[in-house]
């Protein structure tokens, strides 16, 4: 099958489906040469649906995910939290005592 064969066989077949998709459109959609037409068609809305759908359980997820993400963060800055883990006493490292233990700390 040469390029030719090829087009001109597309053609007949775009022709074809315009005619059908134009006399089913209508009236005559229940006529028994258009199920293959409405099947079609219910087959293209619901794939466009369903890519509507996932888009937009995409976008939820991903708010849910900054705002899960915020609220662990708020949980982790909270002030009760905070007092939890502060360090005080013997075990406090050298880095985070004040600046004056440090200055009276003789060097090594």
């Amino acid at each position: 099958m040469s390029l030719d064969q090829l087009v001109g066989q597309l053609s007949k077949d775009w022709e074809w489906v315009s005619f059908i998709t134009q006399y089913c459109a209508g009236s005559n959609i229940g006529k028994p040469v258009c199920e293959d037409f409405r099947w079609w068609a219910i087959g293209i809305a619901a794939l466009a649906l369903a890519i509507v759908v996932w888009w937009i359980f995409g976008q939820l997820s991903k708010a849910y995910a900054r705002w899960h993400y915020r609220r662990v963060l708020a949980k982790v800055a909270d002030a009760e939290t905070m007092n939890k883990h502060r360090w005080s006493g013997p075990d406090l490292p050298d880095a985070l005592k004040s600046p004056d233990q440090r200055a009276t700390k003789s060097p090594k």
